[in-house]
């Protein structure tokens, strides 16, 4: 019988994807994936509810929602704040967490990154813009074991052309981290022997999302302690002239 103790559904759609996960305290239960164009407001909620009832789940079995913040798709992150606040409206039973995005395409490389005994992570989302949005993030720091890493950097908007710019900057050797997301295999063929990910999924994912949310629950984090998760949605839009790097 299907464990439903602290219950996690996750939701992400700061790409072209509507994604979906069900986690419990034994790990994943089930995801999903729908590509959407324009009508994302429409989906939501009712493909929500058809993954639960798929998986003999109700709104009133989970305990938390957890949600992909942004940055990223301007229509995703503000419809799916928008519905999310609705759901827990209507279920105030459940408990909610803001992740970033970012921190959640992180935590998809985490096992493979510490495999390799690199030091960073770095995530990539793309800005709809011609750049991408980056973040760094630390592994397994030693002031603070209660998190899976810590995020070491801003959010930055750099040019594909200028990451070898962003790598002097924040004093990386391509020796020492990962990347993983947008532009994977394209910074790759730019720069020879850089670390990409080999998780077949390369963009914000409501897994990621998910997991991260699940350690926290685990660990008993306090959100406030963490640059990555809130205990509110707000959306993170990056778009900001002193953060770009020109």
């Amino acid at each position: 019988m299907l464990n439903k103790d602290s219950m996690i559904i996750s939701i992400e759609t700061s790409s072209t994807e509507l994604s979906l996960s069900l986690l419990n305290k034994e790990g994943v239960i089930n995801n999903i994936s729908v590509p959407f164009k324009n009508e994302l407001s429409e989906i939501i909620v009712p493909t929500t509810k058809k993954f639960l009832y798929d998986n003999s789940i109700s709104f009133s079995d989970i305990s938390f929602l957890a949600v992909g913040c942004g940055p990223g798709s301007f229509t995703g992150i503000r419809s799916i704040i928008s519905t999310a606040l609705g759901i827990k409206i209507s279920n105030s039973h459940m408990k909610i967490i803001g992740i970033n995005s970012l921190s959640g395409l992180a935590m998809s490389a985490l096992d493979e990154a510490k495999e390799l005994k690199l030091k960073y992570i770095i995530s990539s989302i793309d800005s709809k813009k011609d750049d991408l949005f980056l973040q760094l993030f630390k592994i397994d720091d030693i002031n603070n074991k209660s998190l899976p890493f810590l995020a070491t950097s801003d959010i930055n908007t750099v040019k594909i052309e200028k990451l070898n710019t962003y790598f002097v900057i924040n004093n990386l050797s391509l020796r020492d981290f990962l990347f993983i997301g947008y532009l994977s295999s394209t910074a790759k063929e730019l720069i020879n022997n850089l670390n990409v990910s080999k998780n077949p999924i390369q963009h914000p994912h409501s897994l990621g999302v998910g997991k991260l949310a699940s350690f926290i629950i685990s660990k008993n984090v306090c959100l406030n302690k963490t640059t990555f998760a809130f205990d509110k949605f707000k959306p993170i839009y990056v778009r900001s002239a002193k953060i770009n790097l020109k």
